[in-house]
């Protein structure tokens, strides 16, 4: 009776996001007599496994037996905890007690339901800075390195720091022996250490968080190995899991309009991502488009990025090609990128000067959709400037960017008619002062994953001149990021932009723009965790007219800019306040690896034309609440399933909400300098 009692608060946290299923816990065994210290333990590791203590590591060539004596537990908390898993995983050997009572039944729980020996997925968000160095590596700083040998786990059952947990079920070791993992020479060549280097904590925190930020990768650890001679070099373990790269998605409007997404993150092994859309128009001819996308994370090394996508539907045709290197780290010295793009483009365009009605395009009457063509070249060069050590966080980096826009089919222009369709060249420079940490969370954006949390600042000048078709201008932009804890606030980081055009000693298509993020240090009831999140956003257009980004002429309130799922054209304007508020629960719930979180939201906004005051306008409101489910495992984005009400809509919007489909894992704002560019007004 007492479980049936946890799965219906279970069920609620689900669908409710507030209650805590820790209540139905309280009248357990908590107040059982609970031994706090053990002398003596044995540890049972299995063949060709790997086991972890503070300070080294152990490889069991065969099965083995290892005697733990002087074991301490000295805090209540984690006895209470462990008690706690004990009685999750004594619910779960029940009911397959009883299923098994029926032979059907065991064969169903056996291929669906993994029994844990530990929580680790539900365990507290452990940060720790990664530029510290960690008992497991203090005594090897300043040791060269020698070999690096992987190690490749399953993707179901073991982590990386139990390796010798095994997948329980007949479906994950089905999964297991037919997946192809990650090619050994693409993850050498994401690393940054070689041989002989010399070994410090903040080169192996960045080598962990570059494997660990690569799409198909789930979670990765580098584990020093000292050699039995006691010399001065060490040997390096990279243990990696990848994630499964099968992904399918789509959307449906109505019975015959949507489209269908299928897409492989690691194609063979090679890293490589290959994407599908198949998009389905009844109403547009051709009635079934397609876009194509192909992306190489890492050629031979480099950390060049290439891309090739490809888009075709009756109001888009384009065709990119893109390679780009970031500053992943801050010992990369240069960075850059280049970009050419083909694009036959129909938009809706309100705004267009004597606009005409395309005639091979199928619109309602007097509706003005424009079709134009443009042919897009983009150049940057980035060079990092900084002490010699590679341990230094600190880089000042110059930039440089070169970026022309050709249009081969537009309507008719002038000096003063369709200035968003005027030939343009940009050469924009750029000067930035970037410092940056990183520290790791769990349970912020994803269900259990290692997460990198970006701390330090950023400060950026820009400044270049625009040669227009008919006139010039010149761009200047200063922005400014930091980021970092606040007690007893939790993570918090902030953004500042000013910047636009000058042109007659006048800005134009300007814009200031404050953002704050923040998170909350994990709160704890009973068994289940909870943390708050606050999002806010002041957003002003300067003097904005049509510029060649004129998608971004207005802003909107419009979901993430303000508030989720109301949509309208009312909700658009040049100023903007928005601030979002979301508490987010995550209950003990592991079916199959997937993973459960309820949420509750309030979302405002405040949305102003030119010659509106912002504050004297209406407020726009949005509750609601809802679940999300993800499972690290799998390369699928998360699912979520949200109901809004609306106390105030505009008159084209229902009072009532509901969405469910997939969403994103949101970005940190982080500190690394990408290439210059004026601010995109979104």
């Amino acid at each position: 009776m007492k479980h049936s009692t946890c799965i219906i608060y279970t069920v609620l946290v689900i669908f409710v996001g507030l209650p805590s299923i820790g209540w139905c816990q309280q009248h357990e065994a908590a107040q059982d007599t609970l031994p706090i210290k053990v002398v003596l333990d044995t540890i049972r590791v299995d063949k060709n496994s790997y086991v972890f203590t503070p300070d080294s590591a152990f490889f069991a060539e065969r099965d083995t037996v290892i005697y733990v004596t002087d074991t301490i537990r000295t805090k209540v908390e984690e006895v209470l905890k462990q008690a706690e898993g004990e009685d999750e995983q004594d619910f779960y050997k029940k009911l397959k007690a009883a299923l098994e009572k029926r032979k059907l039944g065991g064969q169903i729980f056996d291929w669906i339901f993994e029994i844990s020996d530990n929580s680790q997925a539900n365990n507290d968000s452990t940060k720790a800075a990664q530029n510290e160095p960690s008992p497991q590596t203090v005594d090897y700083i300043g040791k060269y390195v020698g070999d690096i040998y992987l190690k490749q786990i399953d993707v179901f059952g073991p982590s990386v720091t139990d390796t010798a947990r095994q997948a329980k079920s007949k479906l994950s070791q089905l999964y297991n022996r037919l997946h192809i993992h990650t090619s050994n020479r693409v993850l050498y060549n994401n690393l940054l250490l070689e041989k002989g280097d010399v070994l410090t904590p903040t080169r192996l925190a960045d080598n962990e968080r570059v494997i660990r930020s690569l799409r198909f990768i789930q979670d990765a650890r580098l584990v020093v190995q000292p050699r039995s001679d006691d010399s001065d070099t060490v040997d390096l373990l990279l243990i990696t899991e990848d994630v499964i790269p099968y992904t399918a998605g789509g959307s449906a409007d109505g019975f015959i309009e949507g489209d269908l997404e299928v897409t492989n993150r690691n194609v063979l092994g090679t890293g490589h991502e290959l994407s599908n859309r198949i998009i389905v128009e009844p109403d547009e001819v051709p009635k079934v488009g397609y876009e194509g996308r192909y992306h190489i994370p890492n050629i031979r090394g480099s950390f060049i990025e290439g891309e090739f996508w490809y888009r075709h539907t009756e109001r888009e045709d384009i065709r990119s090609v893109i390679f780009n290197r970031r500053f992943v780290v801050p010992a990369i010295r240069y960075a850059g990128g280049l970009e050419v793009s083909y694009n036959r483009l129909t938009t809706y365009a309100p705004w267009v000067n004597s606009f005409q009605i395309i005639d091979t395009f199928t619109v309602a009457e007097n509706v003005p959709f424009i079709r134009y063509g443009l042919f897009n070249q983009d150049y940057w060069l980035g060079r990092s400037l900084g002490g010699q050590s590679l341990d230094n966080r600190t880089r000042f980096i110059l930039a440089a960017r070169y970026n022309r826009q050709y249009f081969y089919e537009r309507p008719e222009v002038s000096r003063n008619e369709n200035p968003a369709f005027h030939h343009r060249q940009l050469v924009l420079g750029s000067f930035g002062f970037s410092k940056r940490y990183y520290t790791t969370e769990q349970l912020v954006y994803t269900y259990g994953r290692t997460e990198d949390i970006p701390i330090g600042q950023l400060a950026q000048i820009m400044v270049g001149p625009e040669y227009g078709e008919f006139y010039d201008r010149v761009f200047t932009g200063i922005s400014y990021t930091r980021g970092g804890y606040m007690r007893p606030l939790g993570y918090i980081s902030a953004r500042v932009n000013w910047g636009g055009f000058w042109r007659n000693k006048a800005m134009e298509d300007g814009e200031f723009r404050v953002q704050l993020n923040s998170f909350s240090y994990m709160i704890h009831r009973r068994r289940t965790q909870y943390r708050f999140f606050i999002k806010a956003d002041y957003t002003r257009g300067i003097n904005r007219v049509q510029t060649v980004n004129f998608q971004y002429r207005y802003i909107n309130l419009r979901d993430e800019n303000g508030i989720r799922g109301l949509s309208s054209v009312v909700l658009e304007g040049n100023e903007r306040v928005a601030l979002s508020l979301e508490m987010v629960a995550y209950p003990p719930i592991n079916l199959y690896s997937f993973r459960f979180a309820g949420f509750a939201f309030i979302d405002a906004g405040l949305i102003a034309q030119p010659d509106e005051e912002v504050l004297q306008n209406h407020a726009y409101r949005g509750y609601g609440l809802g679940f999300r489910v993800r499972n690290e495992n799998l390369a699928f984005k998360t699912f979520q399933v949200r109901f809004t009400f609306y106390p105030r809509t505009p008159e084209d919007k229902s009072w009532f909400g509901f969405r469910i489909g997939s969403i994103p894992v949101p970005n940190f704002m982080d500190f690394e300098v990408h290439k210059p560019e004026p601010f995109q007004f979104r």
